[in-house]
């Protein structure tokens, strides 16, 4: 659904041209502006100019060096305006437009202006409307949580905010509908990004950032049956954290093997068997895994070398013992 603002109403006697009101009015980025003009001029003419423009100059009564959003001579219609601006008027009694997808660039003074060159009569109605085009952000009550303490995020903006306001967390929709969100005792669960959104108009996302100790550390890439003799071992760790946690390896719950998230065995033998575990750290706590247990299984290749050894002997002196008996 657009978000309609109805910027102005113009409306004017005869003996006057126009009259505005209110002066100054705000819009949210992204909306669909609409400002709604009446007039009706004395001079009964088919050969008439209407334009709208704007510039930071309130003062021009010109659009030379101004912003035209609309002409009756579309080639004077800015770039910028050329598929944003639909003209809502009737000759001599409407001359509203409205104005899609607006951003924070077209805040500015907005003038209706009307010419006649035959006779010469032209005017603009001074003081224009000031329009601002504002965004939503979100402010947080701390930029430092530490979990289980309380904080509030508020979605702002210039305007006031009419409408419901809509939050998200990493994508998910909250239930919260007002323009703050409290959360009265900060968790993991909380870390994250967040933005609020109303009508059309979003938030840039906003990182909360939950300080909490490591938790959910667990070892992956380990054997589930014995290890062959010889071969490489590559162990990971990997945890929840914030700040992200540091790693050491334990073995036998006394021994530290070694750091960083990636425990390395190159060549696995009968020393290295027994209970892994590993510990993440930060300023917060550390957590330690659930244990794993390696051992070792003796080598294939040598286990076959082996049976062939013995099983030549074997054979070597069953024909021996031929030999001799023939002998």
């Amino acid at each position: 659904m657009l978000l309609f603002i109805f910027l102005a109403v113009v409306s004017c006697a005869v003996d006057e041209r126009a009259i505005y009101e209110p002066k100054t009015l705000c819009a949210p980025e992204g909306s669909t502006v609409r400002i709604n003009c009446t007039y009706k001029d004395p001079i009964e003419t088919t050969n008439v100019t209407e334009l709208w423009f704007y510039g930071s100059d309130g003062n021009k009564t010109h659009p030379d060096g101004e912003t035209t959003v609309y002409h009756t001579d579309k080639k004077k219609i800015a770039n910028s305006h050329k598929e944003r601006v639909e003209f809502l008027g009737n000759k001599n009694t409407t001359c509203g437009i409205k104005i899609s997808n607006v951003s924070r660039e077209e805040s500015g003074v907005y003038r209706f202006r009307y010419e006649i060159w035959q006779p010469d009569y032209k005017w603009t109605q001074m003081p224009g409307v000031k329009v601002t085009i504002t965004g939503l952000k979100i402010e947080a009550t701390s930029m430092k949580v530490i979990e289980n303490e309380a904080v509030t995020l508020e979605c702002q903006m210039n305007c006031s905010l009419t409408d419901r306001v809509f939050w998200f967390r990493k994508g998910q929709h909250l239930k919260e509908t007002s323009k703050k969100l409290e959360i009265p005792r900060a968790s993991y669960e909380d870390h994250g990004s967040y933005w609020c959104q109303t009508g059309h108009v979003r938030s840039p996302s906003f990182l909360l950032n939950v300080s909490y100790a490591p938790r959910n550390v667990v070892i992956t890439g380990h054997p589930t049956t014995s290890i062959e003799e010889g071969t490489s071992v590559t162990l990971n760790c990997t945890a929840l954290a914030y700040p992200p946690g540091r790693y050491t390896w334990v073995k036998e719950n006394s021994s530290q093997v070694g750091s960083g998230d990636q425990l390395h065995i190159s060549k696995f033998n009968a020393s290295h068997e027994g209970s892994y575990h590993c510990e993440a750290t930060n300023n917060y706590g550390t957590t330690k895994s659930t244990a794993v247990n390696l051992t070792v299984n003796e080598n294939k290749n040598t286990s076959y070398a082996l049976i062939a050894v013995l099983s030549l002997i074997i054979l070597l002196g069953i024909s021996l013992g031929i030999f001799i008996f023939l002998r």
